[in-house]
Parts: C-alpha cells; sequence; structure tokens
C-alpha cells in the first residue's frame, strides 16, 4: 500500500519544515509575537500541518477514500507527534533562527 501513497508520504513527511513552519513563522509576525515559547510553536506548526486533513474531501467519493484517509492520518499523527515532542530538528532550528532574527 504504500507504493500507491509514495508521493504523499514524501509530502508529509516535509511538511512540517515545508509548510507548517513558513506559516507559522507568518502567523507570529503578522500577530506581532516576537518571541513564543517553544511549545507555543510547536503547536501552531502541528495546527498548520493538521489543515492538510481538510483536504483529504477532494479524494471523497473515490473507491480507496478509506484507505488514503487511514493513511494519511496515521502519517499525520506520526509526524505531528514528533513536533509536539521536539523531535523534529527542523522545526526546532527554525524556531531557534525565528526568536533570534524577531
Amino acid at each position: 500500500m504504500h507504493d500507491r501513497y509514495f508521493e504523499l508520504e514524501l509530502m508529509i513527511e516535509g511538511l512540517a519544515k515545508n509548510f507548517g513552519v513558513p506559516n507559522a513563522n507568518c502567523y507570529f509576525r503578522l500577530s506581532r509575537k516576537r518571541r513564543p515559547s517553544r511549545e507555543e510553536y510547536r503547536r501552531k506548526v502541528a495546527e498548520f500541518m493538521l489543515a492538510y486533513i481538510q483536504m483529504l474531501d477532494m479524494f471523497r467519493g473515490l473507491d480507496s477514500f478509506d484507505d488514503l484517509k487511514e493513511f494519511v492520518d496515521g502519517m499525520l499523527k506520526h509526524e505531528v507527534e514528533q513536533v509536539i515532542h521536539g523531535r523534529n530538528k527542523d522545526v526546532e532550528k527554525r524556531y531557534d533562527y525565528y526568536v533570534m532574527n524577531e
């Protein structure tokens, strides 16, 4: 089944770095929050990552939708947990960069 969703697997693995972090940074800049706590930053990155679930509705109606949703939910849960627990090196590095340069 993983070959079937190879592209999505790669995308979800990079979701924190390529989607969550840039949106979290923009969110904090626009809200003029220069020094969010590390935990607050991680939660905001995760919140943006979880927004991907809404995009899955575009697949609704396909025969394999339930399998796809189960796959994405599992991968996304794992990646979000990595972020929340500080085990995503890209998020940690970008947090340090953000608070140092804002």
